[in-house]
């Protein structure tokens, strides 16, 4: 699994390289956005004017149960639309091939009408401006998709420099994974704290002393680590997480609380107390679902994995854990987002913005959750009957909604914006796994993945041309 993440960053450069001819095709409505001048986005009539059907396509990463769920709404939008559009959803592999793929289709000028990208790749979608804005399609729509209705924390994440840029389809939430059984055997009880690293670290350590088994693991992703980032009240990339005009420089995981957090996740499996997860988190998954250790951070949508497998024992979500209590703020999320292209013609445009609108519906929302495990991205899904039904027996989508809804519109918790991310969460994937292997102290590790990281950034800008 380790030549997976290496594909992505080495693929990541690969796309660096062709940005500055991408963008030389790019239309003024993105450039627009980002300068403050007036909107080109175009309005209803582009698409009642138009004379027959309008095609419009869709490219994706969804795979397996999510990818035959995304379908159907799909499906669902092309038999009950009234405007003479047609979708075509096309899957187009895993991350490193939807971008490859992407990344070409550029070149070539035959893009899809709509990308949905991954969070990872949203500084790199912005960077070659091939995208209409969300806020101005939303402008030049009022009748349709009202951004307001989005999720917060999903608006947050995808808006740049002060405009929101994208509108996410599909969001996930971190949060820690705890074996009830397990806590209990070592004398821990239901309603003991666990809402910081301090004292899940003390938990796990109690777990393994009385029972033997281990008390922690994770998947071996930096998106765990941008999360104990954002949780210590740090932008994980300086200055401002890349949001506010200025490019990112380097990241903070070696320094501050998020440094000292890190470092005691470290100490866990260098003393035996943790697990060690695989980069693909398969190794994280079927301990925690055999029922060999106590904690688990991991995405939300982990939850259909636990429940296609049968575990045998009491667990539940609870909130993402604090790297320092003091900050008053949450995690990130994940997941994809819907991005419209600026060369489509005005018709698929509109177009394309009625399928966002139809996506992120709260019925399509709702169908779309209850599905895969991905948090509904419309707040309107809140107030349904179905939904209330739902959550009323499914605790932990309690969870998922209040850590999501009460994530506040700071920069620390926006993630960071840089198409450089897939070569920084490689390198720090790289040096976590020899700190915990024991083959490098915690802080050189981080240091090292500081410094791999601001490299990884100077070339992603000098390639710009910036």
């Amino acid at each position: 699994m380790k030549k997976c993440v290496l594909t992505v960053a080495a693929a990541t450069s690969v796309f660096i390289a062709g940005l500055t001819s991408c963008s030389s095709t790019s239309s003024t409505s993105s450039t627009s956005a980002t300068t403050g001048g007036s909107s080109s986005a175009p309005g209803p009539s582009a698409l009642t004017d138009a004379k027959g059907d309008t095609d419009i396509s869709i490219w994706h990463g969804l795979g397996g149960a999510n990818g035959k769920a995304f379908q159907k709404l799909v499906d669902q939008f092309n038999a009950t639309n009234p405007n003479h559009i047609h979708v075509t959803a096309s899957y187009q592999g895993v991350y490193a091939d939807l971008l490859a793929k992407y990344t070409a289709a550029l070149r070539s000028n035959t893009a899809p009408t709509l990308m949905l990208a991954g969070d990872v790749a949203s500084g790199y979608m912005a960077d070659v401006k091939h995208s209409i804005p969300a806020a101005e399609m939303a402008k030049a729509n009022p009748g349709d998709l009202t951004l307001s209705d989005i999720s917060p924390a999903g608006r947050n994440y995808y808006t740049f420099n002060g405009v929101q840029q994208a509108v996410p389809m599909n969001m996930s939430t971190p949060v820690l994974w705890v074996n009830r059984d397990l806590l209990r055997q070592a004398g821990i009880t239901d309603n003991t704290d666990m809402s910081t690293v301090d004292a899940m670290i003390a938990a796990a350590n109690t777990v393994k002393q009385k029972t033997g088994m281990f008390g922690y693991t994770m998947q071996d992703d930096d998106w765990t680590t941008e999360n104990y980032t954002a949780t210590a009240g740090q932008n994980f990339c300086t200055p401002d997480n890349g949001r506010k005009g200025q490019a990112a420089t380097t990241i903070s995981i070696n320094s501050g609380a998020a440094a000292t957090a890190l470092s005691k996740i470290v100490n866990l499996y260098r003393t035996g107390v943790a697990l060690d997860g695989e980069v693909d988190g398969s190794a994280a998954i079927s301990a925690f679902v055999t029922g060999k250790v106590a904690f688990m951070p991991y995405g939300s949508g982990v939850l259909g994995a636990l429940k296609t497998d049968g575990t045998k024992f009491d667990y539940e979500a609870l909130p993402f854990p604090a790297s320092d209590p003091r900050f008053k703020g949450n995690t990130t999320v994940g997941g994809s987002a819907l991005w419209l292209s600026s060369t489509a013609t005005p018709a698929q445009q509109v177009a394309g913005w009625k399928l966002e609108t139809f996506l992120t519906a709260p019925s399509s929302q709702e169908q779309f959750s209850h599905a895969t495990g991905y948090v509904p991205v419309n707040t309107k899904v809140d107030t349904s009957p179905t939904q209330k039904t739902f959550l009323a027996a499914n605790p932990n989508f309690r969870v998922f909604l209040k850590q999501i809804n009460g994530s506040p519109n700071k920069t620390e918790t926006g993630g960071c914006v840089s198409g450089a991310m897939a070569a920084i969460r490689s390198g720090n994937v790289g040096q976590l796994q020899a700190a915990f292997a024991g083959t490098k102290p915690a802080q050189a590790a981080l240091d090292a993945a500081a410094q791999n990281a601001q490299t990884a950034l100077t070339q992603y800008q000098q390639q710009l041309g910036r």
